[in-house]
């Protein structure tokens, strides 16, 4: 698991160029005796450890690493998936002729319960023996590059063009780490003083009540995941919405 406090001496030094280099550097380093770029298959692991296992560093989509988690565990490798969560991140930009710079901080605010939307497309490995999911909060700055005119983004998925495009993220900190392997580690993220049968609803109003804030489509997709995994099973329905009940039969 990564400490949540860090050294910055060493993400400096490994800070050589994108975010996912950089993390697979250092999670090289953390497994001693672990090589990088490592084929299996027909896939190239991230990091693999001098046991055998799998360390994937995933940036972007989760869902893109649908099939080659599938080829792990059907061949009995145990995989750990790392998924850097920006909680903080500042907004480099550079001028195209590069003689004006600035930087601010993005309003952007995530926590632990952003990730449950990226997270529909895997279900089904949650809860594998083989499957591990190390969330880390890190601190990323991103660089953008200013263009003469209105441009559309590298991947396309802009719905207006813009007179910027982003070069890079680096990766600033790395803070605290949520890892997932059991059970009890996703049902540990519902809040305490939940009633016996509850609906989302009520999710978001316990968070609440304990100071964290969860969009409803975050605990929409938390509560979809547990009921899909069977975590938690559907028992009714209250004023038009869905019932659940936690399985206990899982701390039995």
């Amino acid at each position: 698991m990564v400490k949540a406090k860090h050294n910055a001496t060493v993400i400096n030094t490994l800070n050589e160029s994108s975010l996912h280099k950089t993390l697979k550097a250092y999670y090289s380093m953390q497994n001693e005796g672990s090589l990088t770029e490592v084929k299996k298959g027909q896939y190239i692991a991230d990091v693999c450890t001098k046991d055998g296992n799998i360390i994937e560093i995933q940036t972007g989509s989760l869902a893109h690493l649908h099939d080659k988690i599938r080829y792990c565990i059907e061949n009995g490798i145990s995989i750990k998936v790392v998924y850097p969560l920006v909680i903080t991140k500042y907004i480099e930009t550079i001028s195209d002729n590069k003689k004006t710079y600035s930087k601010r901080k993005s309003p952007l605010h995530k926590n632990i319960y952003s990730i449950f939307r990226e997270l529909t497309g895997l279900y089904e490995f949650l809860l594998n023996s083989l499957f591990t999911l190390e969330v880390i909060e890190v601190t990323v700055t991103e660089t953008r590059q200013t263009t003469e005119t209105p441009v559309q983004s590298g991947n396309r998925r802009r719905r207006f063009m813009k007179s910027w495009i982003k070069t890079g993220k680096k990766l600033e900190e790395i803070g605290k780490a949520h890892t997932f392997y059991s059970c009890k580690n996703y049902l540990d993220l519902l809040p305490s003083g939940l009633p016996e049968d509850f609906t989302v609803k009520d999710v978001i109003n316990s968070l609440k009540n304990t100071g964290i804030k969860a969009t409803e489509q975050s605990v929409r997709c938390m509560i979809w995941l547990y009921s899909k995994t069977g975590l938690v099973e559907r028992c009714g329905t209250s004023k038009r919405s869905y019932l659940y009940r936690i399985k206990y039969s899982f701390f039995e």
